[in-house]
């Protein structure tokens, strides 16, 4: 089977071998929260480095089950409707602590995420499409970076619920007028 690395894209290409990833955001995050690669001392050092940030990588996301969900790379409509059937819509309104993202900035920058399931996320949360997170990004910006199907479909959500809002607004003024 063949597996797919998504890579930051703030890398600095120029840099070859262990140190492509310094100064990336990942790196710092990874940094911050207390783990970092260790790019100087013996195999061992290094190998031990690599597990311990392999590890953090995998399971960093834990505490924020959705945001995880979002992440993968087999996420459908589907899955995300049955989560937030048993765990309340109110997850889709969860900021992890460590990007300051929704599940749906997530799922945006996702480039694996099918465009009806980013849809079916951002109709249960608008106003998620407008939140900036700790990059000063929306889930609409990291769409139209690494996702433009999901950004599409967040953009037709947004039509429909305006041509919602205004029928009412008609319904409402027939009303008064009769």
């Amino acid at each position: 089977s063949m597996r797919l690395l998504i890579l930051p894209n703030d890398i600095d290409l120029s840099k070859v071998g262990k140190w492509i990833i310094t100064n990336t955001a990942v790196y710092q995050i990874a940094e911050a929260s207390g783990v970092a690669y260790v790019l100087h001392h013996g195999d061992g050092e290094i190998t031990e480095s690599n597990r311990r940030v392999n590890e953090w990588l995998i399971h960093h996301m834990d505490e924020t089950p959705l945001h995880k969900l979002c992440y993968d790379s087999s996420v459908t409509s589907t899955k995300i409707n049955i989560y937030l059937n048993e765990n309340s819509a109110d997850a889709a309104l969860a900021i992890d602590t460590t990007h300051g993202m929704t599940p749906l900035h997530m799922l945006s920058m996702n480039p694996n995420a099918p465009a009806d399931a980013i849809g079916a996320l951002f109709d249960v949360n608008i106003e998620a499409a407008f939140r900036v997170d700790d990059q000063g990004k929306t889930a609409i910006d990291y769409a139209r970076e690494y996702n433009v199907g999901g950004m599409i479909a967040m953009m037709n959500v947004l039509c429909n619920h305006r041509s919602a809002e205004h029928e009412n607004i008609s319904r409402r003024k027939r009303r008064r007028m009769i």
